[in-house]
């Protein structure tokens, strides 16, 4: 049976926001982990924790494809881009979060 255009299309755009979603997951978690081993053991549980809630989000967009009949994407990723100090890492961050924003 032929899926409706509409709902190809809002599976379309969930798997856009699912890339969004698992490449701040991964980028979040290689920042905590170089938080931890630079001794930054506070930074390091909230970048995790960013990391985290991005996987709940992420979770919620497959569930919802699911709903629909579609199949997630989650081989796609987008470039990740690893900070070498916390400042950068903190800049790189929030423009993945942007990334996702306009993604919506």
């Amino acid at each position: 049976m032929k899926k409706d255009p509409m709902v190809a299309r809002v599976i379309e755009v969930l798997n856009d926001v699912l890339t969004a979603e698992l490449t701040a997951v991964n980028q979040y978690f290689v920042h905590a982990e170089m938080c931890q081993n630079w001794g930054y053991d506070r930074l390091y549980h909230r970048i995790r924790m960013e990391a985290i809630d991005e996987m709940k989000h992420a979770e919620s967009l497959i569930e919802r494809v699911l709903f629909l009949g579609g199949i997630p994407n989650v081989q796609r990723l987008g470039k990740i881009n690893i900070g070498e100090t916390v400042p950068e890492q903190l800049k790189l961050d929030h423009a993945v979060e942007k990334d996702a924003l306009v993604r919506l």
